[in-house]
This record gives C-alpha cells, structure tokens and sequence, in this order.
C-alpha cells in the first residue's frame, strides 16, 4: 500500500500534491486500472468529464462544477503523465504552451493593439491566431477544424468562419430552405430535429451525412 500524507477537512491539496497523487496511481504499486490507461483509451472519459461539466454550468450546480472542473483537471494530469512515461512532453510544457498562447493572442491585454469592447478584443483573438498557426486563407483555417467535432459544431464552425472571413459558401442551397425566423431559437430548433427524423425514417444517419458535406 502506497502512504500519503492525507489532509482534514479544513485542509486543501494543491495542484503539485494532485500531480503527485496520479503519479502515484501511475506506478507499479498503484492502481491496475490506472496504469493501463493510455492517450486513446481516455478519449472517451475526456469527452465525457467536459460534458458533465458543461451539464454542471447549465444546471447552475457550484458544487458539482467543482467536482467535474476536478475530472476535466484529472484528464489532464493524466494524459501529461503518460506523455511524460513515454518521453513525448510534460506537464510544463502543456502549462508553457498554453500562458504562451495566452500572451500572444491578447495582444489587446499585453501589446500595443487596442480593444474597446469584447467584439473587438474577438476579433483581435481570431486574427492573432491565424498568424500563430501559419495560416493566410481562411480554407486552411477550416481544413483546421477538428474532425472529431460532432457534426452540428463543426457546421456551424465552417459557417460562422467563412461568413466573418466574407467568403460565399459554396454547401449552401437557398432553394431549399423552408421560409422560418432563423433567429428564432425554437423554429431552428423544430426545423432540424424535423430534418433528423425524416431522415432517420427514411435510413440516413444525419450525423454522418452532415459531416461528410463539412469535410
């Protein structure tokens, strides 16, 4: 049995006393489970702590956001533990690259560019992004979307990016889009759970129809 120093109540583990605690559970004398876990069979898991969480936020709950922002750490930790074993990065550098990113893309915050209101200071964030990565079309800025986005999010993702960018979108049919208020959230709503119905019924997965038109 591995000894660790366990704290009351009224006391408070740090993020250097967790690290360890995983490392712990990482080691030959910890736990079976944990040690077999690898970057591809925690995929899951991660997907479904940031949802808890997000489900967290949505229902209000602070005491369970506080649990479930501490699974979507746990991931983390994890993932930068079993890096680290295989020599791949480690903890810092996922906490260096991320301040970086940080720095360079509030040029608003920490550089001469001014941002008056949060529309400016976005649009100052999506461009100094484009120049991090490399990017000088928007096209390149799509193909960036990751694949394993549901298919809805990374629609919308490809939409909103070639409409701030004032390309036409070329997966667009006007024609044959039925007359609603596409600002009104519940007949959006209506419309495209009707669409995977009618789809469904008639033998075609619309999460896979939709992603194949996106890719």
């Amino acid at each position: 049995m591995i000894k660790v120093n366990t704290k009351s109540e009224n006391e408070k583990y740090n993020l250097e006393e967790l690290y360890e605690i995983i490392e712990m559970l990482r080691s030959p004398e910890g736990c079976p489970w944990d040690r077999e876990q690898t970057h591809k069979s925690l995929i899951k898991p991660m997907i479904e702590e940031a949802y808890e969480a997000v489900d967290a936020i949505e229902k209000e709950s602070t005491p369970k956001l506080v649990e479930e922002l501490g699974d979507v750490l746990l991931q983390v930790i994890m993932h930068s533990i079993i890096a680290e074993e295989n020599k791949e990065f480690t903890f810092s550098d996922v906490t260096d690259g991320c301040a970086r990113k940080m720095l360079f893309r509030h040029s608003h915050v920490f550089g001469d560019v001014v941002a008056e209101n949060a529309g400016q200071a976005l649009a100052n964030w999506d461009e100094m992004k484009l120049k991090e990565k490399g990017f000088t079309s928007v096209w390149e800025d799509i193909k960036d979307i990751p694949d394993a986005f549901p298919a809805l999010l990374r629609a919308s993702k490809r939409a909103k990016k070639l409409r701030k960018a004032g390309e036409a979108d070329g997966n667009i049919n006007e024609n044959i889009l039925p007359d609603i208020d596409y600002s009104d959230e519940k007949q959006v709503a209506t419309l495209l759970y009707s669409i995977c119905a009618k789809a469904e019924k008639e033998g075609v997965d619309p999460e896979t129809a939709l992603l194949k038109e996106t890719l």
